[in-house]
């Protein structure tokens, strides 16, 4: 795949598609002024510099609308070429002419993306902070947002800047020595070197350390209600939601398939998903199929809430429910839950770590969804505004910690290997300045931009 042209002229609606009371057709490239003055009337000459103007819209001399052009000179601009944002009345035959008299101008239909990639390539957004605004548009939560906010004004990127500035310091030293041949530099603090890396590497740790939570709070967090049937997992979804999302009956069972519902707690986004009951001898196809179903579910969650009737005494069910949790993926939370709170509690039922909750009442369920949360909110909990949403990053932050931790062990032998070491020192470096897109292959820019929405 490779990257499109980007020194000709685009153009793109900038809202979405269908019909509203205002549309954005935005018009970007040497010829954008140009084109954009062959059907606007009276044609503007030389405008100035984010001068907005009401111009009638014309087509060969018949009149389609009255709209608002704003006139951005390059490199002042988002893309940092020649922009005209023409807001029109959002008819689509209105949006559709004014996209064809652009065409006939010589501008070609942009694509996905094209946009922002224009802005990234002309130096005024770094990747981290391009690829935010595609998560600032998509923000469904105001954790989400507020992850992708802090990366567009450049809290990653700042983050990642930081490192990789450390690390320069380091290869300096190294290098200078290695090109050292009379020897008359002083040799290098080794101690102090190594002392320099591990912080370092720390910071890389950390950083990667938030992506877990970063993923939640951009996807937001996949909670799995897991149990024996009859335990209770559909009332609990029913009042967790604060409505009827599934079907209740006291008849067990009631559950055949997974059921899907999405819940904002505390401006974090939460998806559940009600699963079949884990049945330790299903007596039907169909409940194996549904059981299978929610072992799936499992596999794929980040937390899980085993729920348990605490009103009666533990069952085969139970213990099949909890084997089946227990095949958590790595890093997801088991939240172990007693339902039904609000009746005689059996001996033994409570265990330490177990939350009590009634669907009924309401007990236990505010606890319930602070847990949910809980990683999320640690992360801006001290104020911290960088946070690590994208696999890319994260996969990028792993692999210059794999290098620095290849340094270490070279820096704890008996005699320092100079060579070996400053290649870490570039691996660790080459990753982070992929993350930048400073060394980023152009397959993967156009993966990247691809992913956006047109007009973007």
């Amino acid at each position: 795949m490779k990257l499109p042209q980007t020194d000709d002229t685009i153009v793109a609606q900038a809202t979405p598609p269908g019909a509203g009371a205002l549309a954005l057709v935005r018009l970007c490239g040497p010829r954008a002024f140009a084109a954009a003055a062959s059907f606007l009337h009276p044609a503007p000459k030389q405008p100035k510099h984010r001068e907005a103007r009401l111009l009638a819209v014309r087509d060969k001399g018949r009149l389609v609308d009255r709209a608002v052009a704003v006139f951005f000179r390059g490199p002042a601009s988002y893309t940092g070429q020649d922009t005209v944002e023409i807001s029109c009345h959002g008819s689509p035959y209105i949006i559709r002419t004014l996209l064809n008299l652009a065409v006939r101008a010589d501008a070609r239909p942009a694509g996905p993306g094209e946009f922002t990639l224009r802005a990234f390539l002309g130096g005024k957004l770094d990747l981290p902070q391009a690829e935010a605004v595609a998560e600032l548009i998509g923000a469904a939560s105001a954790g989400a947002h507020r992850a992708a906010i802090t990366q567009v004004e450049g809290a990653v990127s700042a983050e990642v800047r930081g490192i990789k500035t450390r690390l320069v310091a380091l290869l300096a030293e190294l290098e200078a020595r290695l090109d050292d041949s009379y020897e008359e530099l002083p040799a290098l603090r080794l101690r102090d070197f190594a002392r320099r890396a591990a912080a370092a590497r720390r910071e890389a740790a950390r950083l990667a350390g938030s992506f877990e939570a970063g993923r939640g709070i951009k996807d937001g967090v996949r909670v799995v209600i897991a149990g024996a049937p009859n335990s209770g997992k559909s009332s609990l979804l029913n009042a967790l939601l604060g409505f009827d999302r599934a079907l209740v009956s006291p008849s067990s069972g009631t559950t055949r398939d997974t059921l899907e519902a999405g819940l904002d707690i505390d401006g974090f986004s939460v998806v559940f998903t009600d699963t079949a009951g884990m049945n330790a001898r299903p007596g039907s196809p169909l409940e194996r199929a549904g059981m299978a179903r929610a072992a799936r579910a499992i596999a794929a969650a980040d937390t899980v809430i085993l729920v348990k009737d605490g009103s009666i005494p533990p069952t085969p069910s139970d213990l099949k429910a909890e084997q089946e949790a227990a095949a958590l993926p790595a890093g997801a939370r088991l939240i172990r839950v007693l339902s039904k709170a609000d009746l005689p509690l059996k001996p033994g039922r409570l265990k330490p770590g177990t939350l009590k909750v009634s669907a009924k009442t309401g007990s236990g369920l505010p606890r319930l969804r602070a847990l949910l949360i809980a990683g999320q909110k640690k992360v801006f909990s001290d104020g911290a505004q960088a946070v690590v949403t994208s696999a890319r990053h994260f996969s990028a932050l792993q692999a210059a910690q794999q290098e620095l931790l290849a340094l270490e062990k070279l820096l704890r032998g008996e005699h320092l290997q100079a060579e070996l070491a400053a290649e870490r020192l570039r691996g660790a470096l080459d990753a982070l300045a992929g993350i930048l897109g400073e060394t980023t292959p152009e397959e993967v820019l156009a993966g990247i931009f691809g992913s956006f929405c047109v007009g973007k």
